[in-house]
């Protein structure tokens, strides 16, 4: 892994030469060894990874190094040498600008964070960002100043607001300085090291005369590359060696994330008696529907296991011809023609999670299921949960028998049906572009005497907002709870919202109440074995809410406490509480500000008691900043909708005592872990 540019560069301190594309494997530790700089160009888009990604890949990393994995890979890179203005060799980025620059921003979280790691100095080269931002002069300061560089001054917060350059990169650091800081003292330092010499990426130098707007063009026509899933499904279906087109097309069904289960399935089974079948009909896979003569029916439309396999070769020949003509509308496809191509469908719906993902979910009850009915001690996939981990995860499977293969797919099968129906998805509403988290309930209709399974959105519940607690927090590259969640809405064959609800609520309890001697992925796995995993009682966590952690609480507890605010809350007519939902939000916010305008400091138990503590966005976080409480109040209630319904019983309570002190915080903070207790069967 040589750096000829820079040895090059430093060695004669003038032009450098480049003369072919050289890869190298990069870690911050080898670009501090060999003095690498890098520059994002003016032609490149201001960042904008949002916080839950910017969380999503710090958490990712944390995950890799307490599981003791020996590198963690985020990606490539294409860079060009520079010169400085000094002659030295600089690597400006033409793509993978995003990643960089976060992987900059946790480096200097550390730093901030004042973690005595190497990684805390990766942000600053010589007197300068090591992260050069051409012609971003107020982003150079931000990050200059907060690096610790002299001659670098900040911005300022109202300055920072009004700059969408600025805003975005410093709410990041926000999200990534509180993240650093909740660790304990030893994990800082250990994580630090961990990503200064562990995190590894791509470098891929173009020669400097290339012409980049040719590459971009090969970068963007180049077509899909092969991904895990699809290479997972070869080697499984190298095992069937019987009924092989029917178990790719049952794949195919499930593999399409981004529409509803029951319109892939008829995408795939256009010829199936759809004018009988029930949505509830497609709950496990029934060949006496999609099989022609598959067994005793009486049922003549389906069909055979060689039309489908000529109809699944048939696919991709006819894709390519219609790709210069205009989609297809759905009655069309209807017509016997034997071709479909689900990539063409309309999207409808967005998923919480991947097709990798939930592979492997399906994979863990596929397993729990066996632990149960065949009492063999199946146990558990041994890699962490993780869509990178895909083939890994399934290694024994591919190895497995053709019966074990065929029922996996079964199980596919089944877990997508119930993941359509009971778990949330990113939908628009009817009035608005805006994407939110909800469920939708089945209906059919009639159009040109042919009966359709159509979606229409339910009203906003109690399981809506609980998998919306679950998808912002805990380790969401996981989504531990989906495993025994849809294992036992198939084992159970659950029909009703308030089954489960209930369901849900147990698992979640659980799992936030798991012991010492269990992580999520062992209890969730015995929780979809329908077996109990070791839990602690409320009362044991109370000792945990009565010290002062300030941003060191976890999240969890705060959207947690906002779900069972939000069933318990009175004025449901009102519009600010109607437009309320369970977000993101990564942001502790001292509601009595830590820096208070007017000087008045309060205790720093007090302080950074949980009664005085709410989570918001750093939006949300920034429009209040160190306002004095009730100037706060005023810019709450002005809002269209609650920012948090923890911070409406606090104000709420400012309001009754005019004040918000030492004695309100103590009575907010009772009143908060009463409620947590009741929510948890501790009464008091």
């Amino acid at each position: 892994m040589g750096n000829v540019f820079t040895d090059e560069a430093n060695a004669k301190g003038c032009q450098v030469t480049q003369h072919h594309v050289e890869t190298q494997v990069l870690t911050l530790n080898y670009i501090q060894s060999n003095e690498y700089q890098f520059s994002i160009p003016s032609y490149q888009r201001p960042y904008v990874w949002p916080d839950e990604a910017v969380l999503k890949l710090f958490k990712d990393i944390n995950d890799a190094r307490v599981a003791e994995e020996p590198n963690y890979f985020i990606g490539t890179v294409l860079t060009s040498i520079e010169q400085d203005e000094v002659g030295n060799g600089i690597y400006e980025l033409i793509d993978g600008q995003q990643r960089t620059t976060t992987l900059m921003l946790i480096a200097l979280a550390f730093k901030m964070a004042k973690v005595d790691s190497a990684i805390a100095d990766i942000a600053a080269f010589k007197k300068q960002p090591r992260l050069q931002f051409t012609i971003r002069n107020q982003v150079q300061h931000l990050l200059g100043s907060l690096a610790g560089l002299d001659d670098y001054v900040f911005p300022g917060l109202e300055a920072i607001g009004e700059n969408p350059y600025l805003k975005r990169i410093y709410a990041a650091l926000q999200v990534l300085e509180q993240q650093v800081k909740a660790l304990k003292y030893e994990d800082r330092i250990l994580l630090g090291d961990y990503i200064f010499k562990n995190v590894q990426w791509v470098n891929n130098i173009v020669p400097k005369q290339m012409d980049l707007n040719r590459l971009f063009a090969t970068m963007n026509t180049a077509g899909i590359q092969l991904e895990q899933a699809d290479i997972l499904k070869s080697k499984l279906l190298k095992q069937v060696s019987t009924d092989k087109p029917l178990f790719d097309a049952m794949w195919l069904a499930c593999e399409h994330m981004e529409n509803y289960f029951e319109r892939n399935v008829r995408k795939i089974f256009p010829n199936a008696p759809w004018n009988d079948i029930q949505s509830e009909h497609l709950s496990c896979f029934d060949e006496t529907l999609f099989v022609k003569n598959a067994g005793n029916t009486a049922h003549k439309q389906g069909l055979t296991i060689m039309q489908l396999a000529e109809q699944l070769n048939a696919s991709a020949a006819d894709t390519d011809k219609n790709n210069d003509t205009s989609t297809s509308t759905d009655n069309d496809s209807e017509k016997d023609s034997g071709t479909y191509d689900l990539e063409t469908e309309t999207v409808y719906c967005r998923p919480i999670i991947s097709f990798p993902l939930l592979l492997i979910h399906a994979y863990r009850i596929y397993l729990a299921n066996r632990a149960v009915e065949l009492g063999d001690g199946t146990d558990d996939v041994i890699p962490r949960v993780h869509a990178d981990k895909l083939l890994e995860t399934f290694e024994p499977l591919t190895k497995a028998s053709e019966e074990e293969v065929k029922e996996f797919i079964k199980t596919l099968w089944q877990v997508r049906y119930q993941f359509d129906r009971w778990v949330v998805k990113w939908v628009e509403r009817d009035d608005s572009d805006d994407e939110q988290l909800r469920l939708t309930y089945l209906t059919r209709s009639e159009s040109s005497g042919k009966q359709y399974i159509n979606r229409t959105q339910k009203e906003l519940n109690e399981l809506v907002m609980l998998q919306s607690v679950r998808n912002f927090t805990g380790e969401r590259s996981a989504q531990y709870w989906l495993t025994p969640f849809i294992a036992i809405l198939i084992k159970d064959n659950i029909t009703e919202d308030a089954q489960a609800i209930a369901l849900l609520e147990k698992i979640d309890n659980d799992l936030s109440l798991a012991g010492e001697s269990e992580t999520q992925k062992t209890a969730s796995f015995k929780q979809a074995k329908q077996q109990q995993p070791a839990v602690t009682s409320w009362q044991a966590n109370v000792d945990y809410f009565a010290q002062a952690r300030g941003t060191s609480f976890e999240h969890y507890w705060f959207q947690k406490l906002e779900y069972i605010l939000w069933k318990k809350e009175p004025d449901r007519q009102l519009e600010q509480f109607k437009k309320y939902r369970i977000t993101a939000k990564n942001s502790v916010e001292h509601v009595y500000p830590q820096h208070e305008e007017h000087q008045n400091m309060l205790e720093r138990d007090f302080l950074d008691a949980f009664g005085n503590l709410v989570l918001l966005s750093p939006g949300e976080n920034s429009s209040y900043s160190n306002q004095a409480v009730k100037k706060k109040l005023v810019d709450f209630e002005a809002k269209p909708q609650y920012d948090s319904l923890k911070l409406k019983a606090m104000f709420k309570l400012l309001k009754e005592q005019n004040d918000w002190r030492e004695d309100q915080i103590k009575q907010h903070q009772k009143e908060m872990l009463s409620t947590l207790a009741m929510h948890y069967g501790n009464k008091e």
